[in-house]
Parts: structure tokens; C-alpha cells; sequence
């Protein structure tokens, strides 16, 4: 296919002479980038770097980062985050659109670390001086940070990727998952929709964002408690599935026999299969009920 519209450009660096010199990445610079959103989720998926909006006179400038660039950049595209134009880059986006402006990435290697990412980002900062950042500190916020320095540290010694999760309608942040697993686990959802969401930028639920970056645009945090979070998804999670009945599709996981791992498009189809009782499977597969079904059976929603 041909990449209509893109210009690559490769800058390697074998080695930092200088301390503040940055570390070797890919250089891409994708115009129209709206339409060639296609394009930008195969470059930048499952990638950590520094991304840079522009307009074409270069008279308008944003410098951000990411651990997981197709996820971030892909916020910018969607209209309920536009609206509510929180930072600059949001108003400016959401009055001019993409059309007179292109997306500038900086790919770096898989095993840099966050460190060099932000190291990356400020060099671009202190270079380009973006108008459209609230303030020229990499990884600064302009708020006051959410996560406790005692939070941060426990992070670092556990090397665990925290999960931000934010409400779409004002960019709200509500909570903040120590890792994938315990966001697994607290809220029953399934490995692959949570790839999908953070990968793919897919919506959960419809309604939330899930982030493995805190997003700077952000300005609304109402922290939750880990059971109000509970209860909140529980009941979106029943509102989603009378407005999506075909999508609820339930994969029962035997711990004991993988072997016997299956998709259900129901329900009933599930209890009939397992010979037990509707209403107790319907209880583990809710979470209402803790443990396995059986001792061996783990149900969750597959979207």
C-alpha cells in the first residue's frame, strides 16, 4: 500500500556523548493525520515515544509523550474529548480541526525506558517552544498529580504499569489501577477488551478511556474508592448489555483443563452446555459470587 502523504525519516543515535544528547528513534511525520488514522495505528501501536501536533505554518505547536502512542494520539480524535477543550491543544483542535496540521512521531526503542521517553520529550520542548503546552516541564501537568508519591514509589519497586481510567463526557478522571491484573480482577474485565481498549483506543463500556498515561488534557479528577468504581461499572455494565444484547458474549475459562475453554453467545446456552443452574452461573459471571464456578469454571464478558 502506498503511504499517501507520509514521510519517513530515520535518525539513529548509537550512543549519548552528551547527557542531555536524546536516545536513537523513528522519525514520522504523517499529514493529514485524521484520515490516515489507518496508518497511524500501524506505525504507533504498542510503541512508546514523543508525539508533536503542528499546524501547517508552523505558527502552533504541542509536545506530548506516551508509553503507548497509538492509544494516546488516538484520544485527540474523538469529539467528546474535543468538546470539552480542557487545554489548549483541545480548543485548538476542536475549532480548526486536522486539516491545516500534521502529526510529527518520535518512535523509540521498545526497551527505553520512561526516563528516556520524557528526556526525549523536553529536548523537543526546550527546541520548539509549543504554544499550545500549558507549561514546558516534560510529564508536567499544570494540576496537582492525583497519584501520591507513596503510590509512585511502590509502582516503581513492584515495575507495575498503572491504568488510568477516565469518564469521556469531561475527561474526568475516576480512578487509577495499580496494574492489569488488579484491574482484571476488581472489575471482571476480560484481557482481550482491555488490550482492545488500550491498544486500539477503544471505548469500554462506551463511556471510558482507558489510559496507560496520565492524559495532561485532563483538568476534572473525582477519585473514587475501589468499591464505588465496582459498583459504577457493575451497573454500566448492565445498561451496556441491554443496549448491546448481541455483544455480550461470555467466555467460560477452565483452570483445571483449557482444553475446555469456550465462547458463549448466551446465557442459557452457557448453563444448558454445563448442566447447572442459570440464575448461580448468571451470579459468578456478574461477579457477584467470588471464586470459580465448580471450583474450576472463570467467567467473564468478552466485550
Amino acid at each position: 500500500e502506498k503511504l499517501k502523504n507520509i514521510v519517513l525519516i530515520k535518525k539513529e543515535i548509537s550512543e549519548k556523548i552528551m547527557p542531555n544528547e536524546p536516545s536513537k528513534y523513528t522519525k514520522v511525520i504523517i499529514e493529514d493525520p485524521y484520515n490516515n488514522r489507518e496508518i497511524i495505528l500501524r506505525i504507533t501501536k504498542r510503541q512508546k515515544g514523543v508525539y508533536i501536533w503542528e499546524s501547517l505554518d508552523g505558527k502552533n505547536i504541542y509536545v506530548g509523550h506516551s508509553i503507548n502512542l497509538y492509544n494516546r494520539i488516538s484520544t485527540y480524535f474523538m469529539p467528546s474529548i474535543l468538546k470539552t477543550k480542557a487545554r489548549r491543544v483541545l480548543s485548538y483542535l476542536n475549532k480548526y480541526g486536522f486539516t491545516q496540521i500534521k502529526l510529527t512521531v518520535y518512535i523509540m526503542e521498545n526497551d527505553v525506558s520512561i526516563e528516556e521517553v520524557i528526556e526525549l520529550e523536553q529536548h523537543l520542548i526546550d527546541t520548539l517552544k509549543p504554544n499550545l503546552n500549558v507549561d514546558l516541564v516534560a510529564n508536567g501537568t499544570g494540576y496537582h498529580s492525583p497519584m501520591s508519591l507513596e503510590m509512585r514509589e511502590k509502582l516503581r519497586k513492584e515495575r507495575s504499569i498503572p491504568i488510568y481510567l477516565y469518564d469521556i463526557k469531561e475527561l474526568t478522571l475516576l480512578y487509577i489501577f495499580e496494574s492489569k491484573q488488579y484491574m482484571c480482577d476488581s472489575i471482571k474485565i476480560h484481557n482481550k477488551t482491555l488490550k482492545d481498549c488500550l491498544e486500539q483506543g477503544k471505548l469500554y463500556l462506551d463511556e471510558y478511556l482507558l489510559s496507560l498515561d496520565e492524559i495532561k488534557e485532563s483538568t476534572i479528577k473525582n477519585i473514587l474508592s475501589i468499591d464505588s468504581i465496582k459498583n459504577l461499572i457493575q451497573a454500566k455494565k448492565e445498561v451496556y448489555e441491554k443496549k448491546h444484547p448481541s455483544a455480550r458474549i461470555i467466555i467460560a475459562e477452565n483452570i483445571k483443563n483449557p482444553k475446555l475453554n469456550k465462547e458463549y453467545s448466551s446465557l442459557n446456552k452457557l448453563a444448558r452446555d454445563l448442566k447447572g443452574d442459570r440464575q448461580t452461573i448468571r451470579e459468578y459471571v456478574k461477579g457477584k459470587k467470588s471464586g470459580n464456578y465448580r471450583g474450576q469454571w472463570k467467567f467473564t464478558y468478552k466485550n
